[in-house]
């Protein structure tokens, strides 16, 4: 298969250096073009539109920031759907609201194109380790084309059925669950360095309990050292809440504690963090706290 790739950002070309990587023949697609060079010097193929890459490609991933970029990607002038080709899979790596992964499913299908909603869970390092996990949703006999190539991204992958949308809500859930978790750790060691104790002491004993997680044994210490070198934007946490909290609304659910996280995130964002990695949010703290580093944005 040839594997087209639109998106460029943190996690596209994480994706796009381990395909390559495990032997895939790629062509890669980002809107400023300044991202490609790398790849070009690689040797990659470089599509110059949407519209290029679809006419070359047997699957296309697409890995960008928002539901914005999405319907460029796919339905503008010199989009995906512009190729006129109908022999392709389209895999939208996005994480977006359930109705906006089903408009664009909808407008494939009307052009018999099978579009998949597959956002992932795990980071930039996991995308390269091939070490992701994939959420899909769609056509089934698309999933099960596409398979043998998500696995080389892959640790995991959950096969949700052929309901547009599924994606999407179980992507979301996962996201504020991360949210809530990072805003309770940089609680905890704002409590802790209040008190005029080492926050190092919270990390270390946290981790040596079983309320341990990935992201305190990950970036426990890196929150206390004010590295917030990004492998996920808070802005872009901050949007995924906000479409977590949209989606609650839609389905008639209550989520207290998603709004509390929201609104700190928005905050936050609103006060210089917003191109930190999300665990800043314990920087922010700090600041309203009255503890600000020398780190924090001026």
């Amino acid at each position: 298969m040839k594997i087209g790739l639109a998106g460029l950002g943190l996690m596209g070309a994480a994706i796009a250096r381990r395909l390559i990587d495990t032997g895939h023949l790629i062509t890669v697609y980002n809107r400023h073009s300044i991202k490609t060079g790398p790849f070009a010097n690689r040797g990659v193929d470089v599509a110059s539109t949407p519209k290029e890459l679809a006419q070359d490609s047997d699957l296309i991933l697409i890995s960008v920031t928002n539901f914005i970029a999405v319907k460029e990607i796919c339905f503008g002038n010199e989009g995906i759907l512009a190729g006129n080709s109908k022999d392709f899979i389209v895999a939208d790596t996005t994480t977006i609201s359930p109705e906006e992964s089903k408009l664009c499913a909808q407008r494939f299908r009307e052009a018999n194109i099978a579009m998949l909603g597959m956002p992932v869970m795990g980071g930039t390092t996991a995308a390269e380790n091939g070490e992701l996990v994939p959420i899909i949703c769609g056509s089934r006999e698309a999933f099960e084309k596409v398979a043998p190539i998500i696995k080389n991204i892959s640790k995991a992958m959950f096969y949700l059925g052929e309901r547009d949308g599924d994606a999407s809500i179980l992507k979301l859930a996962l996201n504020l669950n991360i949210g809530l978790i990072a805003g309770a750790m940089s609680e905890g060691i704002a409590l802790v360095r209040g008190a005029g104790i080492d926050p190092k002491l919270f990390i270390e004993i946290l981790n040596s309990t079983s309320i341990r997680t990935q992201l305190s044994e990950a970036k426990g210490l890196k929150m206390i050292a004010n590295n917030f070198e990004p492998s996920f934007y808070l802005r872009n946490m901050l949007k995924d809440l906000d479409l977590a909290a949209l989606s609650a609304q839609t389905a008639g659910v209550s989520l207290p504690l998603t709004t509390l996280v929201q609104q700190m995130y928005r905050t936050a964002n609103n006060s210089g963090y917003s191109e930190q990695d999300y665990t800043a949010i314990a920087a922010f703290l700090m600041k309203i706290n009255g503890m600000e580093t020398r780190d924090a944005p001026r």
